[in-house]
């Protein structure tokens, strides 16, 4: 099993609050509508974190963003749908083209990242099975906005991502990919969590992995990177780099 994305709440901009009030109670300059569209997505309840880590740290990207919705005229007709459907697309090919940066990261950044991959398994376990099951396969995810809990986790998991790119980006590390060693240890650690034994003999092999229930499936997922974060950080960073890879 390999890194995927989640898009959630994260996609449900705030165009249609305050921001799409003040845009259709006003007649505003073209500069106006922009920083009212910025100050919507800014404020998506449950993803601030994240939108403010991805304006700090890839401001041009969150302008082309802000760009597309304005030329969709999407706070102007009202098409919360429309908006959804940008932000969504964006997200994806954001979190694409970031993917390579965020796995060059240094020790520090990468680990907390993976900590957030972790807790956000352990969070759709607990919440959203199905998804948590989709996400150890290698699919994205998209939860139900209304599931505040697990919004809030992919939310911060994709805003550490977003801090690991950009210190990817202007500091990268090259990592060794793990060896046998490596994923011996990783192994045992998984082990260590309990994980029934015929569940773990159906790592690394995604026939195996797929032909189990959803419920199993997600089990390892959170096992994976339960034993992943139980490492010392000094074996935990290679494996993360590679574990967290998107391709």
């Amino acid at each position: 099993m390999r890194h995927t994305n989640g898009l959630a709440g994260v996609c449900k901009l705030a165009l249609f609050g305050a921001a799409y009030a003040l845009l259709s109670a006003c007649s505003l300059t073209p500069e106006q509508e922009a920083a009212a569209i910025e100050e919507g997505i800014l404020s998506t309840p449950g993803a601030e974190e994240l939108w403010a880590t991805i304006k700090t740290e890839y401001p041009e990207d969150l302008a082309m963003l802000v760009q597309q919705l304005q030329e969709a005229d999407v706070a102007e007709i009202g098409n919360e749908e429309l908006g959804e459907q940008i932000g969504a697309a964006w997200l994806r090919d954001f979190f694409s083209r970031i993917g390579p940066d965020s796995v060059k990261a240094p020790a520090a950044e990468l680990i907390v990242w993976s900590a957030t991959e972790g807790e956000l398994y352990t969070t759709l376990q607990r919440s959203a099975v199905n998804e948590c099951a989709a996400m150890t396969m290698g699919e994205w995810i998209f939860v139900d906005a209304a599931n505040t809990v697990a919004t809030a986790a992919i939310a911060r998991r994709n805003a550490a991502m977003v801090r690991a790119s950009a210190a990817g980006r202007d500091n990268p590390q090259i990592y060794t990919e793990p060896g046998e060693a490596d994923f011996n240890r990783l192994g045992d650690s998984i082990a260590s969590t309990g994980l029934d034994p015929d569940l773990q003999a159906t790592l690394g092999s995604d026939a195996a992995m797929a032909a189990l229930s959803p419920a199993e499936q997600c089990e390892i997922g959170v096992a994976v990177y339960s034993g992943l974060s139980a490492l010392p950080d000094e074996e935990e960073v290679e494996l993360a780099a590679y574990m967290l890879s998107p391709v």
